[in-house]
């Protein structure tokens, strides 16, 4: 059994007990596939041929069954579905500590928004979230725990269950916490936006420099460096993986289903993040409400009185439109 660490146009990059080896995948499997859902990716447990098949390449002949699965709604106007790591028992969401300006209060918005979205993909795709502030030491003390507390504030209910970790690659402030995550096995993929040092970060646990980080652009801000998504081993004999993902500025979770079992989908992840309204929602008038302009909406009477913040179900009916588009894709079309 062997696991995928990296992937390449038309190959993947294998690791196991005897180390690293390059494979393609075998027609036969290739010519199962009924959706981009069905191509392996970095993160799965694969059976793979003993001797080179293919291109002089051993060949993958069996994708084993996903214990969790991290998928997006690809960027352009097709809906498809684009793997992000299977397999990841924790999705650490990395942003990074809002400053003291207009703009900064700005991106805390922005940030707080997207990890709405992200939240929503990890519980839909059975992965467990941690949010990671890096870059702590980039701003003081208080600034850090301004981040921390208007989080919080803006996840409402689904914050206290989610824990939030404050890091630095630079100073190493949290990297034992963050390390911790990822022991006797475990499988962290981290992801956020360009820039937020996820890279760093997978250096510094892996102890050298496995992935490439730029220089800080001329305001400050972290480069876009990651360009694919890769395996890392980190903390030894002992230890467990991380997956390093290129930037998303918006991980927009994969409406339709993910092939999991048993079943897991966006509406158990919606009622995840989003509970204080499920738990409006039933004293709604109509059981199918959309909390848009349907009378008696005990969802838009909460926003009215102040009892729920009005930006919290804007982004709830944002996700639900976002992902009703995702019906059928069309089958075969290569590995996203």
């Amino acid at each position: 059994m062997s696991r995928i660490a990296v992937e390449h146009r038309g190959a993947y990059g294998l690791v196991d007990e005897a180390g690293e080896t390059r494979a393609a995948l075998d027609a036969a499997v290739r010519d199962a596939v009924q959706s981009p859902l069905d191509y392996p990716t970095v993160g799965d447990w694969v059976i793979r041929s003993l001797e080179p098949r293919h291109d002089r390449r051993v060949v993958i002949t069996d994708l084993l069954e996903r214990t969790s699965l991290l998928c997006r709604r690809a960027a352009g106007p097709r809906a498809r579905p684009q793997l992000v790591a299977a397999n990841a028992d924790v999705l650490a969401i990395v942003t990074t500590p809002a400053g003291g300006s207009e703009a900064a209060v700005d991106d805390a918005a922005s940030a707080g928004h997207r990890i709405e979205w992200y939240l929503t993909a990890a519980f839909t795709g059975r992965a467990r979230p941690v949010i990671v502030v890096n870059k702590i030491d980039t701003v003081s003390s208080a600034e850090c725990d301004a981040t921390i507390d208007a989080l919080r504030h803006r996840l409402g209910a689904a914050a206290p269950d989610v824990p939030i970790l404050s890091t630095s690659a630079v100073d190493g402030r949290g990297l034992d916490e963050l390390g911790a995550l990822a022991a006797d096995g475990v499988t962290v993929a981290l992801s956020g936006p360009s820039g937020v040092g996820k890279s760093s970060l997978a250096n510094r646990l892996a102890g050298a420099d496995v992935v490439p980080v730029a220089p800080l652009s001329p305001d400050g801000r972290g480069r876009h460096t990651t360009v694919r998504r890769q395996l890392i081993a980190v903390g030894g004999a002992g230890g467990g993986t991380l997956v390093d993902t290129p930037g998303l500025q918006d991980l927009i979770p994969w409406g339709g289903d993910l092939g999991l079992r048993p079943s897991s989908s966006i509406g158990d992840g919606l009622a995840l993040v989003f509970s204080e309204i499920a738990e409006l929602a039933h004293n709604c008038r109509f059981a199918d409400c959309t909390h848009t302009a349907e009378p008696d909406c005990a969802v838009k009477t909460a926003v009215e009185t102040g009892d729920l913040p009005a930006e919290r179900l804007s982004t709830y009916l944002e996700l639900v439109a976002d992902t009703q588009t995702h019906g059928a894709f069309g089958s075969g079309g290569g590995p996203s």
